[in-house]
């Protein structure tokens, strides 16, 4: 659910680019730097997405992995417990990725148990609620974190020229805390687009394939900043991204892998310039 950086394409699990983020800094309403602790990057680290965030004298690469596990589920409804689980390795960058290089040592961890709930408001909307509450931990500093995080969706069916498609517009919340009773940093954003189904069709693998166009635009509550591959720093307070999707009627991989759809997207915006492979819902 999710969302991102300048010159950034790989696979990642939970939908999202592989990114180069870039956590030493946040920008005031009055354009003020504070700066940043550099828990931020591990404890937002589920949530932004795997891939490479710069902190204060350290980069450190994040690998989520969206684990889940149904509770209850029928045709107007579904609950599940999630548990996003990422692993944060120092100093492990993009270079030594494609070369096939293994980090030496895991350096942070974060595991946010919560439950996610999706049901029928009508006929024609559906709304989609989670709520986290778990921890992070730094095993180089012995540091720990409470993180904490809500997500508020809809999801409106529409007809666009007899095909069906859907808007969609999200709203999410992460937090960390150091101290009992103290929220150390955070970020909100509000998102909201279309995938829209086009009318051709075609069998492959004993599935038909339908390919989709979607269109999203990402507004940040407080900027973000971003730095591409060779350090130049971007205050995003928001993005657009468009691409397409091939959806399966029946999943890819099955239980195991549980792909429902493969696409491509560029997103761009206050100096960003980010390729995405989609292997889920987009929005």
């Amino acid at each position: 659910m999710p969302p991102l950086p300048s010159h950034a394409f790989a696979v990642s699990p939970d939908n999202t680019a592989f990114q180069d983020h870039h956590l030493a800094q946040r920008t005031q309403d009055n354009g003020a730097n504070l700066p940043v602790n550099p828990n931020s990057a591990y404890a937002f680290g589920s949530y932004l997405g795997t891939g490479i965030y710069r902190v204060p004298d350290q980069n450190a690469t994040i690998v989520s992995i969206p684990l889940s596990f149904d509770l209850q589920k029928n045709n107007d409804s579904r609950t599940w417990l999630r548990l996003p689980l990422s692993f944060g390795f120092f100093d492990y960058l993009a270079k030594e990725i494609t070369e096939g290089e293994l980090p030496s040592s895991v350096g942070t961890m974060t595991l946010t148990p919560g439950i996610e709930h999706h049901w029928r408001a009508s006929t024609n909307t559906r709304i989609e609620a989670y709520l986290d509450l778990g921890f992070g931990t730094n095993f180089e500093t012995d540091n720990n974190v409470a993180i904490f995080a809500s997500g508020l969706s809809s999801l409106y069916d529409v007809s666009v020229l007899g095909q069906e498609s859907v808007w969609v517009s999200r709203l999410r919340f992460v937090g960390y805390s150091e101290q009992i009773g103290r929220l150390t940093d955070q970020f909100a954003v509000l998102q909201s687009g279309v995938d829209l189904g086009l009318s051709t069709r075609w069998q492959w693998w004993n599935r038909q394939v339908q390919p989709r166009l979607f269109a999203v635009g990402y507004w940040y509550f407080n900027e973000l900043n971003f730095s591409d591959d060779k350090g130049q720093d971007n205050l995003v307070s928001g993005s657009y991204e468009l691409g397409v999707t091939f959806a399966f009627s029946r999943p890819l991989g099955e239980k195991l892998l549980d792909i429902d759809r493969i696409g491509l997207s560029y997103r761009t915006g206050d100096g960003l310039n980010i390729w995405r492979l989609v292997l889920s819902f987009p929005i």
